[in-house]
């Protein structure tokens, strides 16, 4: 504008040359991200099929030469058309958000974790085993996949290597890392501390430690797509959202829903 222009021709009068500089970068950098940086006619990517509770998800990625994320592709089998013409639709923004320069670490921010059907268990993928839902699902794939982030998968990178072996025993655990019984945080969670003996190292109803072993397993649990419920038949943190009701995926038990 005519004050940008008008600080640009004092500070060349002035032989000001870092701000000159500096008024020239950020117009260098704003005209780059107001164009369109168009992937090659032909470009790399992958497909990966997968399901989410039981319907199938393809998603197939265009990359440019350096490897990083430019486009999507989603295709779901045996949905209706609006709902599949909404995905396309869905796929096409997003693609040409990264095409415009839109960061994926904001897309995977906006979208992981949002919840609608489908969702629940995941097959034919082996790092995600649950997700919350198809966007969840496609986010978490991605962010894996072209940002490293191992945090949203559920199975690490070491447990799928074809050389992979078990780690032996464990040297005892300080308190700190312990990992906190799901028994004894149901007990905690339905208040029946005056009823149930406490057994080996159980964790105090009133100690601060104890309630952030139940805060780091409820979240954990949430994590891996669960709802953070806990199961009133096994005590397993393994509910998942089942139409309007819970199911626990370890023992089938619901919250009075079939």
């Amino acid at each position: 504008d005519a004050e940008e222009e008008m600080a640009l021709s004092d500070a060349v009068a002035t032989g000001d040359t870092r701000e000159v500089a500096r008024t020239m970068a950020e117009r260098v950098v704003l005209r780059y991200q107001a164009r369109r940086n168009r992937l090659p006619q032909r470009r790399g990517g992958y497909t990966q099929k997968a399901s989410v509770g039981g319907h199938k998800v393809y998603l197939r990625t265009g990359e440019y030469p350096d490897g990083s994320l430019g486009e999507i592709f989603l295709d779901m089998h045996r949905e209706g058309a609006a709902f599949r013409s909404l995905m396309n639709c869905f796929a096409i923004a997003i693609s040409l958000g990264l095409q415009y320069g839109v960061p994926l670490e904001e897309f995977v921010d906006a979208f992981v974790f949002t919840r609608f059907e489908p969702n629940g268990m995941v097959g034919g993928h082996d790092r995600i085993k649950m997700s919350t839902s198809v966007i969840d699902y496609i986010f978490r794939e991605l962010a894996i996949t072209y940002l490293g982030r191992n945090d949203l998968a559920q199975v690490s990178a070491e447990d799928v290597r074809h050389d992979a072996v078990g780690i032996g025993e464990r040297e005892p655990e300080t308190d700190d890392d312990e990992q906190p019984d799901l028994a004894e945080v149901h007990r905690l969670a339905v208040g029946q501390a005056a009823t149930v003996p406490r057994s080996g190292t159980s964790m105090g109803s009133g100690t601060a430690a104890g309630s952030a072993q139940i805060a780091r397993a409820l979240e954990e649990a949430r994590l891996k797509g669960y709802e953070g419920e806990l199961c009133h038949e096994c005590g397993q943190l393994t509910m998942v959202r089942n139409g309007t009701c819970l199911k626990c995926v370890s023992c089938g038990a619901t919250t009075g829903c079939s």
